[in-house]
């Protein structure tokens, strides 16, 4: 760059020069080699014309390579050929294709005394690094009104744009904080991020659009594109994810995943993780979703909690629900107060409330049923409408579709019932084949009712897992392998004369006693089995005890008998209902014929005790007439005996 400045010069040397092999040498008599003109002193400069900025520019066809000092600018300026350029000085040059030989240590660009160094672009503002305030705005417009706001940075068109005394904000994007005055520590990071903010407080904005129409909210966090977008006054909120909190305008929220609490407006202390989640909540608040699509369709629902994948999907204005698991509570819409844990538990339950379902596919078809409970894989899961049914077990009450107030504990307790109610079931498989009976009770694995009679009502069934139940308003206690039932005292019946009516004398007693036949016998459980319809159930050691007893009884057939031929309608027999049913005795029923056979007996004795007494009242009597009759007879005698001698006596 000299070297031009000085061939310039050389034109306008008026003194007389020195040559030397064509070099012209000014106050030396050895100029440079290199140099056309070499000029050497060591106490004065060389002077080139000065001239005014307009002056300059009125140079008709500069030559390119022509050098002016410009008295206006105070800066040497030389013709490119095109355009005047500025010449800042060989030494603090840079070049615009590029620089060599630089020494970081002390070759930069900038200032060296505490003035902010600013940048524009076609004569406009386009950023400021401050050695005092601490900004750095870096972009068409950014930080431009500034004026005591310290310590923020500003990358973007626009960026923190209208800020004036807002202190430790950052905005990176075109404008990003755009519209922020007195705003403190926000961060904005993407196109259009905290647009509006004006003085909202310690936000953070990470995407394009993100708290875009924020005015006056404070300690929001927005990460994502449109994330928290429509946010204006709302505070505490974090948003991460494409349009994640998009309409939002109150406080307290957090959405985590695309969509995420994207209609939300007023709703507060909601958590929403997963794309989709709590999408269409509008007001509902204190709700927690978690998961791809939970709680989707919520708009005023309050309090639910969400986890799992579509887990409470559809819910609308359901309140107090708690789902965990896929699909968990998927079409509940208006339901309140339930609780869903597992796959596909109350996923079609649209408007039933205060259930309880733990387990894969546990009350999973249930719609409008309320209250009901049910616990473990598949439980009540065919539950449509019925109510209040407690279910503890896999598949426990599975094919209930509408019974109610049913308790079933154990897996497949109770599992065919469908419209059935007030039944209880404990133990695996217990009262599996009742399908619509009411007031059953099952306490076993595998006891209850019979399969060929699914629908009984009112039974008892304890620990009969091989001779089912197969009539109502009768009580099984034991399997055939029971060979003693008992306890500390007897069995009672009720016999309050308040509960009975048609009181009659009928009972028979010596007729009916004398024609039983009292014989001992042995008992065949598979034959039992086989007589009831029921299945073989598995061996376990003790199981044909009871064959080896020896018992003394009668058979019911010939007590049945004994009693038609008595006439005698008798209590003590029960002939079977049906084709699964046994003959059975009940022999403290007997204690009451048997009384009546001892009272019939006593009257005959009494009877003949009196014939005894009569006879020995007449005995004396007998004697004395006998007497009497004998001493007659004695004088008889002896008159004949006189007579006899008189005639003797005579023949003599």
């Amino acid at each position: 760059m000299m070297r031009k400045i000085f061939s310039v010069i050389s034109t306008f040397l008026l003194y007389s020069t020195f040559v030397v092999a064509q070099s012209v040498g000014v106050n030396t008599t050895a100029p440079h080699a290199s140099a056309i003109l070499d000029v050497k002193s060591s106490t004065k400069g060389m002077l080139i014309p000065r001239t005014s900025t307009t002056s300059r520019v009125a140079i008709a066809s500069p030559a390119k390579g022509l050098m002016i000092y410009d008295t206006t600018t105070s800066s040497f300026w030389f013709y490119t050929g095109t355009a005047w350029a500025s010449i800042a000085g060989v030494n603090n040059t840079w070049s615009l294709s590029g620089n060599t030989a630089i020494n970081p240590a002390n070759h930069f660009i900038g200032t060296t005394d505490a003035q902010s160094l600013r940048f524009r672009v076609n004569n406009i503002w386009a950023g400021e690094i401050h050695p005092t305030s601490w900004n750095v705005f870096f972009g068409v417009g950014a930080g431009q009104s500034n004026t005591a706001g310290q310590g923020s940075t500003a990358i973007g068109e626009h960026s923190l744009y209208t800020n004036t005394t807002g202190t430790a904000n950052t905005a990176t994007g075109s404008f990003a904080l755009n519209s922020n005055t007195t705003g403190n520590e926000n961060v904005a990071q993407g196109s259009l991020a905290l647009f509006f903010n004006t003085v909202g407080n310690q936000n953070t904005a990470d995407g394009g659009r993100a708290l875009y129409n924020n005015t006056t909210g404070n300690n929001n966090t927005a990460t994502g594109f449109q994330a928290l977008t429509l946010n204006s006054a709302g505070s505490d909120n974090t948003a991460s994810g494409f349009q994640a909190l998009y309409s939002n305008t109150s406080s307290y929220n957090t959405a985590i995943g695309s969509q995420a609490l994207y209609s939300n407006t007023i709703g507060y202390d909601n958590t929403a993780i997963g794309s989709g989640a709590l999408n269409y909540n509008s007001t509902g608040a204190s709700n927690t979703a978690s998961g791809s699509g939970a709680l989707h369709s919520n708009t005023i629902g309050n309090n639910n909690t969400a986890n799992g994948d579509y887990s409470l999907f559809s819910n609308s204005s359901g309140t107090n629900n708690t789902a965990t698991g896929y699909e968990t509570l998927l079409n509940n819409t208006t339901g309140n107060n339930n609780t869903a844990n597992g796959m596909l538990a109350l996923s079609y339950n649209t408007s039933g409330s205060e259930n309880t379902a733990i387990g894969v596919s546990a009350l999973s078809s249930n719609s409008t049923g309320s209250r009901n409970t049910a616990g473990g894989n598949g439980a009540l899961a065919s539950n449509i409408t019925g109510s209040n049914n407690v279910a503890n077990g896999y598949q426990a009450l599975y094919n209930n579709t509408e019974g109610y107030f049913n308790t079933a504990t154990g897996q497949l307790s109770l599992y065919s019932n469908s419209t059935g109610w007030y039944n209880t079931a404990i133990g695996n498989f217990a009262l599996y084949y009742e399908t619509g009976g009411i007031k059953n009770i099952a306490i076993g694995s595998g006891s209850g009712i019979h399969p060929a009679t699914p629908i009984l009502n009112n039974t008892i069934s304890i620990g009969n897992d091989d001779i089912l139940n197969a009539y109502q308003n009768q009580v099984l206690i034991g399997n055939t392998s029971i060979g003693w039932i008992g306890g500390k005292v007897t069995w009672s019946t009720y016999s309050d004369a308040r509960i009975k009516n048609t009181i009659m004398e009928d009972v028979k007693g010596l007729d009916f006693i004398l024609r039983l036949r009292p014989v001992t016998y042995h008992v065949s459980n598979k034959a039992i089995v086989s007589l009831t319809g029921n299945k073989e159930t598995p061996d376990f050691p003790g199981k044909y005890d009871n064959e080896k007893i020896k018992y003394t009884g009668f058979i019911a057939q010939e007590v049945e008998q004994a009693a038609k031929a008595a006439g005698y309608d008798f209590s003590g027999y029960a002939a079977p209902k049906n084709q699964w049913g046994l003959y059975s005795i009940s022999y403290e029923q007997f204690v009451v014929p048997l009384v009546k056979a001892v009272q019939e007996q006593q009257v005959i004795i009494e009877s003949l005790k009196m014939q005894v007494e009569d006879t020995k009242a007449e005995i004396p009597m007998q004697i004395g007439k006998q007497q009497v009759i004998i001493d007659e007879q004695n004088k008889k005698i002896e008159m004949l005996i006189k007579e006899l001698q008189q005639i003797k006596d005579k023949l003599k």
